[in-house]
């Protein structure tokens, strides 16, 4: 007797079911189904090891009776001295191989309940397995960057001109003293299209110390840029603009460009574009 423990992949769960799960009960689901499906897989060794253990012993007897009765059954009972003797052994003889004969149908009968058992318990193993690989992928998906941080390194010029003064620490050329830069300035001409980055919502539209009119730009997730050194601008607060949109014209010579998530600067030169 053979028990098969192949897994029947089944699903059984429609998607609805599985999204509703909270991710510690999928691994509870999954720890209970492979715990049971081990404990399966031990009861049905036991039984083999029973089952054999009982043909075995049906043989041993068997053949013990054969070499009592000197060749065989039939001589094992005429040999008896009376009828009564007869008809005791033969019940006798009936008696044992009718137990052994029971006991290994019960055996069997144990197997295949354990068979089905097993069945069940694998496809609720798979189906497990099936959601915790969802879980798996989409906990990957979520993982990847989205919004403008999928634009990282691809981030549209607000103006196509080479760098003029780059982001971070400097040395002011009149005082020689270091100031540090949250953004950066890009090379461009007095009345030059100056355009969005990446999609987003127009937060504010005003002047900037320093820098003339400027744009910011709510990108979501925290990300926001500021487009200053404006000689005009064309978009209003609270206007959704697409990527490459003009904000405004240039001021020249220079055009201000500055990145921020949550407050902290970043270099928007590892964001924009060559």
């Amino acid at each position: 007797m053979r028990l098969a423990l192949a897994f029947t992949l089944t699903l059984t769960c429609t998607q609805a079911a599985h999204a509703s799960r909270p991710l510690d009960a999928l691994d509870a689901d999954k720890s209970a189904a492979e715990s049971e499906v081990k404990d399966l897989e031990r009861r049905a060794r036991a039984l083999d090891e029973q089952a054999n253990e009982r043909r075995d012993r049906l043989k041993r007897r068997v053949r013990a009776l054969y070499k009592l009765s000197s060749g065989g059954y039939l001589r094992l009972l005429v040999r008896a001295d009376d009828p009564g003797e007869l008809v005791a052994r033969h019940e006798a003889v009936r008696r044992v191989l009718k137990r052994d004969l029971d006991e290994l149908e019960a055996i069997r009968e144990e197997s295949r309940a354990v068979d089905a058992d097993h069945a069940r318990r694998s496809n609720a193993l798979a189906d497990s397995l099936e959601r915790s690989h969802e879980r798996a992928v989409a906990q990957s998906e979520n993982a990847r960057p989205a919004g403008l941080a999928a634009r990282r390194g691809h981030l549209a010029r607000p103006v196509p001109g080479a760098l003029a003064a780059p982001f971070g620490v400097y040395k002011d050329a009149d005082t020689k003293l270091p100031l540090s830069r949250r953004g950066l300035e890009l090379s461009s001409h007095r009345g030059e299209p100056v355009r969005a980055s990446a999609p987003g919502t127009v937060r504010w539209v005003g002047e900037v110390a320093g820098l003339g009119a400027g744009v910011m730009i709510d990108h979501g997730d925290g990300y926001l840029t500021l487009t200053a050194r404006l000689r005009e601008v064309s978009v209003e607060g609270g206007e959704t603009v697409a990527a490459g949109a003009v904000l405004g014209a240039s001021l020249g010579p220079t055009v201000y460009f500055e990145l921020s998530q949550a407050g902290t600067p970043l270099d928007p030169a590892t964001w924009l574009a060559r």
